[in-house]
């Protein structure tokens, strides 16, 4: 008899029965999952290195497309300097006055540059041309100056310029109770204005150098006129001062010992509206503050560094420096009324003795060496009469003159040793060069007693009593090679710029024909005979050419350096300076 399901049974029989469906299923699943994903796993990441592989070379097509685009582009364009923007220029010092009759010093110089002008002035070949001036000659007599003026400018604040205001310019520096700083320059001159566009200057003697005074610049009479000369030292002009200039001052700000003149573009103005729209010109305590703020951008340029800042900055390649070469040398001057220095074998002795090369490297090779008592681009320079360094032929000398040296190798004379006072300032420079001249004097037997004088004792202690044995110091030659205040015989005396007390009658007669005429032959030939008689008399010892040290941001363009009096000769084109820049198409 069959057995009879129970209800247990049949549950049993269901599980049984779902379980061996969830077998099957699970075996259906695993072998569809093997069959569409795990077998095409393997497939999905080649599709993938696939797609990586061109998208790596799309991206560096878009690399290399770029960089040939931007090639292209640069080779394409270029960088153009446009008008507009602000440049700013930072110089150590202060601004005494904005007056020009009263200038003093570099910064006042350069503030005037900005807001007047002079009849003449130098370009950027150092040549000298007409400015307020449409042109000038010289009388045949050569003492008469006719000036013809240029009809087409105005003040700044748009009164009519002409030849009154020569006039008046010049009698008010010629009036003793103006006390003007130009009052030297121009003793003995008259002036008259034959026409209200021509102006005429007679000297009481032919002068060769007197063109470059013509440089001087020109105040207006419509506002000075009424003010007493006395009173012109504290008139409110000196502040607010109106030129004929590129620029007008907007505003002299002040804070502490620190100034910031801010200049205006003057639209009027006659060589062609200037490209800059404000010239800031920042004053600094020091040297260092300055150079912090150029490599900061917080200035575009700095006027007059130190030629160890000059190498500092070399290094950073967002600046550029320029080298200006002054018409400013530093000599060594050999006071010839002392006992010893009255010798000339001495003084030649000592002059051959002098190793330059050794000097230059003191301010690493930045200064052109100096053997004569001119400049090198001066009229009647002569190669011929330089100094030359000679060991040998200075020992001879010395010995020659009676200077024995002793075991020690120092020199003596009738029981007394060569030992000379050497004055000069005490400053970093200075104290090198007088450091290195005595080690090598030393050499050739001579002692040194370098004195070192700030620079208000220097003038007063030294330059004015001419106190010293030998005197280390820079002085300012000019363009015009007439050095008649240095060495004529004239001016040999305490106070005066003989600094070496020099008398030779040979070259007084030099000096004073070749400042007296113009003829350029005839002046050279006579400077040529001053150079022979200075170099065999050696009244001084030449060491280097001076330099200024200009220094800007290279978007900065417009600027050409020339050979200059001072710094602020820079700004004889500063109406072309730009600051800012833009790409433009190359043209073909």
């Amino acid at each position: 008899m069959a057995k009879k399901n129970t209800p247990i049974d049949k549950i049993s029989e269901l599980v049984k029965k779902v379980g061996d469906q969830a077998v099957g299923l699970q075996t259906s699943t695993t072998s569809h999952v093997q069959k569409h994903f795990t077998r095409r796993l393997n497939r999905v990441v080649g599709v993938r290195r696939f797609v990586a592989g061109w998208l790596a070379l799309a991206v560096s097509l878009i690399v290399l497309t770029t960089v040939v685009l931007v090639q292209i582009y640069a080779a394409s364009h270029t960088t153009k300097p446009v008008s507009g923007g602000t440049y700013t220029e930072g110089m150590v010092g202060s601004v005494s006055n904005l007056n020009p009759l009263f200038s003093s010093g570099v910064l006042d110089e350069s503030t005037a540059r900005l807001m007047f002008n002079g009849l003449l002035r130098y370009n950027t070949q150092g040549e000298l041309v007409p400015d307020l001036a449409s042109s000038w000659k010289v009388g045949d007599d050569d003492k008469t100056y006719t000036v013809d003026l240029r009809k087409d400018i105005t003040w700044q604040d748009g009164a009519a310029f002409s030849a009154e205001d020569i006039v008046y310019t010049i009698k008010t520096i010629q009036n003793p109770a103006t006390r003007s700083t130009q009052f030297s320059s121009w003793r003995g001159v008259t002036v008259s204005a034959p026409s209200k566009y021509q102006v005429v200057f007679t000297l009481p003697a032919p002068l060769a150098p007197f063109s470059d005074s013509l440089t001087l610049p020109i105040v207006p009479k419509h506002i000075l006129g009424d003010i007493e000369p006395e009173m012109l030292r504290t008139s409110g002009f000196n502040t607010s001062p109106v030129g004929t200039g590129p620029f007008s001052i907007q505003v002299l700000r002040s804070v502490g010992d620190q100034q910031q003149l801010e200049f205006r573009k003057n639209k009027n103005y006659y060589r062609g509206e200037p490209r800059l729209d404000r010239y800031v010109l920042q004053t600094f305590d020091d040297e260092n503050a300055m150079i912090e703020a150029l490599k900061d951008r917080e200035i575009s340029a700095a006027v007059g560094l130190t030629a160890s800042s000059s190498y500092e900055l070399s290094l950073d390649t967002s600046i550029r420096s320029y080298n200006i070469p002054l018409y400013s040398g530093v000599y060594a001057f050999f006071k010839t009324d002392n006992p010893i220095l009255s010798e000339v074998k001495v003084r030649t002795g000592l002059a051959q003795a002098i190793d330059r090369q050794a000097v230059l490297k003191l301010y690493d090779a930045q200064y052109p060496p100096l053997k004569t008592p001119l400049i090198p681009t001066q009229l009647g320079f002569n190669a011929e009469f330089d100094q030359e360094t000679d060991i040998g032929a200075a020992n001879k000398l010395l010995t020659e003159a009676g200077w024995v040296r002793d075991g020690e190798g120092v020199r003596s004379k009738d029981g007394a040793p060569l030992e000379l006072k050497l004055v000069t300032v005490n400053s970093p420079e200075q104290v090198r060069m007088a450091t290195e001249l005595q080690k090598q004097w030393a050499k050739v037997g001579v002692a040194i007693k370098p004195q070192l004088l700030t620079p208000e004792q220097l003038q007063q202690n030294a330059l004015a009593t001419h106190d010293y044995d030998i005197l280390l110091y820079g002085i300012s030659i000019d363009r015009d090679p007439d050095v008649y205040a240095y060495w004529h015989s004239s001016q040999a005396k305490p106070g005066a710029n003989n600094f070496s007390e020099w008398k030779s009658s040979r070259a007084d007669t030099s000096l004073e024909v070749a400042r007296t005429r113009l003829d350029p032959v005839l002046r050279t030939a006579r400077y040529k005979a001053f150079q022979d008689e200075w170099r065999t008399e050696s009244p001084a010892v030449g060491l280097y050419q001076l330099q200024t040290t200009y220094a800007v941001h290279q978007n900065t363009s417009g600027f050409i350096p020339v050979a200059s009096t001072n710094a602020a000769d820079r700004l004889t084109n500063v109406e072309d300076w730009t600051v800012n820049t833009k790409a433009t198409l190359k043209t073909p």
